[in-house]
């Protein structure tokens, strides 16, 4: 995915704000699922899963957010 020149950081922090909230939601899900007498193990695969893409877009979006900050210090010249 490129970076769009128009993403600000401000929105870039927002959607990791947003993605973190749904890793913990998430993560709290699978603990409920493993408290269970029988745990669905389909259940804990597709949450496993949707935890470790929400936690790769989080690096992602820190990623971008860490060139534009990065690219916002360097002197107009070098940006």
């Amino acid at each position: 995915m490129k970076t769009s020149p128009k993403v600000s950081k401000f929105s870039l922090g927002i959607n990791v704000a947003r993605l973190r909230k749904s890793h913990r939601d998430l993560k709290s899900q699978i603990a409920r699922e493993l408290r269970r007498p029988a745990p669905c193990t389909l259940a804990l695969q597709q949450l496993k899963r949707r935890r470790l893409q929400i936690k790769d877009e989080i690096a992602r979006c820190l990623d971008r957010l860490r060139r534009l900050e990065a690219s916002s210090t360097l002197p107009p010249h070098m940006a």
